[in-house]
């Protein structure tokens, strides 16, 4: 054999001796940063869709019902009910009266809705007896042995727009419980319900 075809015999065999580099990573090694861009786009969706809750001033409850029955905290409670729905409740300090005032403060607090409450009903009926002859809507019953008797509240509820004259929305809500505390959450539950009902209805056929 030739010495050059000896030189060629051993530069083939320490080509075939020597190891191969690494593959380059493939796209299953990249997987788990690709995971973690799609959970930080998740993320990030899921905060703009909280920023996305509607803003609902919620006006002083007013009350045109003997003086007895208390407002207080009613306000809140409607904010905290709102909130439960997935709104956002926000507490107006301006009069209920002065409705000018009080769209102008849900304006500049970025308020979409704003909602006036008037409690216009207060019925009771004394232990034993008929309903029907207190809230004058035929035999609901009698009352049983608590001694707590039985309350209905009523509210007239109007939903404005801040930048807007007329109501979106101008109906009452009422509820019967045993007692007057209890009555006035429970209505404070109901006008919210009621009114998520009606922007998601007016939100619709926009």
């Amino acid at each position: 054999m030739s010495i050059a075809g000896s030189t060629l015999e051993a530069t083939l065999f320490s080509a075939a001796q020597e190891p191969q580099q690494p593959a380059a990573p493939s796209d299953r090694a990249k997987g788990p940063a690709s995971t973690d861009r799609s959970k930080e786009d998740q993320t990030t969706n899921s905060a703009t869709t909280k920023k996305r809750a509607l803003r609902i001033g919620v006006v002083e409850i007013a009350s045109t019902v003997e003086s007895s029955f208390s407002t207080g905290g009613l306000q809140q409670e409607l904010v905290n009910d709102l909130n439960f729905l997935g709104a956002q409740g926000v507490i107006l300090s301006s009069e209920p009266e002065d409705r000018e005032a009080a769209l102008e403060q849900a304006k500049q607090q970025n308020c979409e809705y704003v909602v006036f409450t008037i409690i216009n009903g207060y019925k009771t009926a004394s232990v034993g007896q008929k309903l029907g002859s207190v809230f004058n809507r035929g035999a609901l019953g009698g009352v049983g042995g608590s001694g707590q008797g039985r309350v209905e509240l009523n509210a007239r509820v109007k939903l404005f727009q801040p930048d807007g004259a007329v109501p979106l929305f101008d109906g009452d809500v009422n509820f019967r419980q045993n007692d007057a505390d209890g009555t006035a959450r429970g209505l404070m539950k109901t006008e919210a319900r009621n009114v998520m009902l009606q922007i998601k209805k007016l939100e619709s056929t926009n």
